[in-house]
């Protein structure tokens, strides 16, 4: 019997704690499950969010580069002599190249 009056006496300072009731208690476990166990726990959600902002950033340059190649091959396609010339430093047989910087 005094085991049960122990445990008693446990529940009822626990209890008339204010801060600590089955809300609380049910709240806190709640919050420690879904922040540690959970399949989308936090450590999860910081990554996935650290990897989809490093995607977005390797997006922005891709779309970048792809409007400079879109811009070189239009440069290619309209003036294709110029661009062998200035790019490639070709020459016809009888020409000399002087390159000035």
């Amino acid at each position: 019997m005094g085991l049960k009056k122990k445990l008693r006496n446990h529940s009822n300072e626990l209890s008339s704690n204010k801060w600590v009731n089955k809300y609380t208690l049910t709240i806190a476990l709640f919050a420690v499950w879904m922040m540690f166990f959970d399949k989308y726990n936090v450590f999860t959600q910081v990554k996935l969010s650290q990897t989809l902002s490093g995607l977005v950033a390797k997006k922005s340059n891709y779309e970048i580069e792809l409007e400079n190649a879109l811009k070189e091959r239009e440069i290619i396609n309209s003036d294709i002599e110029k661009y062998a010339r200035e790019k490639y430093l070709m020459h016809r047989d009888n020409e000399q190249v002087i390159i000035i910087n």
